[in-house]
């Protein structure tokens, strides 16, 4: 059995854990962070998904998904092995932390950050999401909702077709990021994990660092699939 089975049927019968942890702040880092290694990560081979979502607290995320807090656990308890959520075929599991204004969801191999009908409610009212899915030997996508809309949706190794209400209005930063050749739409990055981090970091002014994340408290989070 699977280790996110194991886990669920472990704790699944645990109630929600206490109060939430006090606002953890951001850690220093250095100029340039090194926001390229989920690619050299063990525990990320089959993919990752981080979610970014703006003044919304973790535990009315975990209302608004519809989701069961299982525990607070550790970063090695989040990532696991790498196996992500393979044999769990109805579930999301994820880890939710808060830096600053932001909640930050992080999956080992789990879509629920790129699924747009989960999602794109979370930005509604003014708000605003911020998702990357990488790893695996796919193709990266990034997606942006503003406001109760797709802003951005772009498949890294397609920059000049990315779709969203306002995909020309990202260019700038897209260009600055790395994802977007200066001169022009062009092919996608071979390895888009540093600059898709890069432009979370940069809209966000969270740079999603080994450090930072392994630093973290989690709740550990089942969020069912439909």
């Amino acid at each position: 059995m699977r280790r996110r089975a194991v886990l669920l049927l472990t704790l699944a019968s645990m109630t929600a854990c206490g109060s939430p942890a006090p606002l953890e702040s951001l850690p220093s880092v250095g100029p340039s962070p090194d926001l390229g290694w989920p690619d050299r990560s063990a525990d990320l081979t089959h993919g990752f998904c981080f979610t970014m979502i703006r003044d919304i607290t973790p535990y009315d995320l975990i209302e608004r998904l519809g989701g069961q807090e299982l525990q607070r656990v550790e970063w090695h308890r989040v990532i696991g092995p790498g196996d992500g959520e393979a044999g769990v075929r109805n579930r999301f599991f994820l880890g939710i932390a808060r830096v600053g204004d932001w909640s930050i969801i992080v999956e080992d191999n789990g879509t629920l950050g790129v699924t747009r009908e989960i999602v794109q409610p979370l930005s509604a009212d003014g708000g605003e999401v911020l998702a990357y899915r990488g790893g695996g030997g796919d193709p990266g996508r990034l997606l942006v909702f503003r406001d109760g809309d797709l802003a951005l949706d772009l498949d890294t190794s397609a920059p000049d077709e990315a779709g969203g209400s306002d995909a020309g209005g990202f260019r700038s930063e897209l260009i600055a990021a790395g994802l977007l050749a200066g001169t022009g739409y062009g092919p996608g990055v071979s390895e888009p994990t540093g600059p898709a981090l890069s432009f979370l970091a940069a809209r966000t002014g969270v740079p999603l660092t080994l450090e930072l994340l392994t630093d973290r408290t989690y709740l550990l989070v089942t969020v069912p699939q439909a």
